[in-house]
């Protein structure tokens, strides 16, 4: 890393003995992870009860709407892995933190890798959400034949397989922190790029097929234009939004990781808050998914009220009972 390579060298060190070098060389240290801490604990909460809100909500499925169709399956596994990173990899994030902060030098922090790869497996669904979108566009006829509920939970298991190995491999080899942090790396960044094709191309054939099938709607469906460009807005719209969110919680990662490796003449102490403020962003992307993916579909936002709405009135019908006991015991 050129920006740090006068100081340490990260190709022969682990990853716990790498973080403990930069911390003995930044200035200002107590302001930085006291950011860090503060974001991270801020994060955890919300991504944690929205994610699990969607997972209560596809497991108990009490409107039998979400349990009919496979892409739901994916948003599931989805929130499983994020409701992980809320619970999991962003409390990990804030305790190494308030560790450095306190400087506690003597903790391993070589699983927090492992936690990490949380952020993968979130990103590997994204991925097949992607795919799934792609054939409903371009193979709408076939799509119920190509997309059954038994292939999608056969990808959505091959990706937690995949990535739990990597995170594994990765835990195991931290020696080689330099090398295994690269290969991290460029593994979301081929996900990212292929995410970021996947769509795109996904619009361009939405908008090319509304266009040759106007002609057809209008003639034979009495379609109006005004409907069809209003469905071709709402699905550009949608994933124009999914793709700007992604991007802007992962591009600063990697813009901070090629600084880190490219910069000869960084401040130091600039560079390592920006660094774990991107990190803290790139898992705010798993808080952000339950809006893009459930919270913005209608018969997720009704199961949601369903299921909120009976908790209040179970709750409501508990207390009168526990009235109605203590009267009738004074009586």
């Amino acid at each position: 890393m050129a920006a740090v390579r006068g100081i340490v060298d990260y190709w022969n060190m682990t990853s716990e003995e790498a973080l403990v070098q930069v911390w003995l060389n930044i200035d200002n240290a107590e302001a930085i992870f006291s950011t860090v801490a503060v974001l991270a604990t801020i994060t955890f909460p919300m991504t944690a009860f929205g994610n699990f809100l969607v997972v209560l909500s596809v497991w108990m499925d009490p409107l039998r709407k979400l349990r009919s169709s496979p892409s739901n399956f994916i948003i599931f596994s989805m929130a499983v892995a994020d409701l992980l990173v809320g619970l999991v990899t962003s409390p990990l994030h804030a305790f190494l933190a308030w560790a450095l902060l306190h400087k506690y030098t003597n903790a391993s922090f070589g699983f927090l890798k492992f936690f990490a790869t949380l952020i993968n497996i979130s990103v590997g669904h994204i991925l097949l959400f992607s795919i799934d979108r792609f054939f409903a566009v371009v193979t709408p006829l076939q799509y119920r034949a190509k997309v059954t509920t038994k292939r999608v939970c056969i990808v959505s298991v091959a990706c937690w397989i995949y990535f739990v190995l990597f995170g594994i491999v990765f835990s195991l080899l931290r020696k080689h922190y330099a090398l295994m942090e690269t290969l991290y790396n460029v593994q979301i960044l081929c996900i990212l790029i292929c995410i970021v094709v996947i769509n795109v191309f996904t619009l361009y054939r939405f908008h090319k097929y509304s266009h040759s099938t106007e002609a057809l709607d209008e003639q034979h469906a009495g379609v109006p234009r005004q409907m069809i460009l209003q469905r071709e807005r709402t699905v550009s719209k949608a994933i124009a939004i999914v793709i700007s969110a992604f991007l802007l919680c992962f591009i600063p990662w990697f813009i901070v990781q090629i600084i880190i490796y490219i910069c000869l003449t960084c401040n130091l102490s600039l560079l390592i808050l920006v660094y774990f403020i991107a990190a803290a962003v790139m898992y705010a992307n798993s808080a952000i998914n339950q809006f893009l993916y459930a919270w913005r579909l209608p018969k997720y936002k009704q199961t949601f009220k369903h299921i909120l709405k009976k908790r209040t009135c179970c709750g409501r019908y508990e207390t009168r009972e526990a009235v109605d006991h203590v009267e009738d015991t004074r009586l």
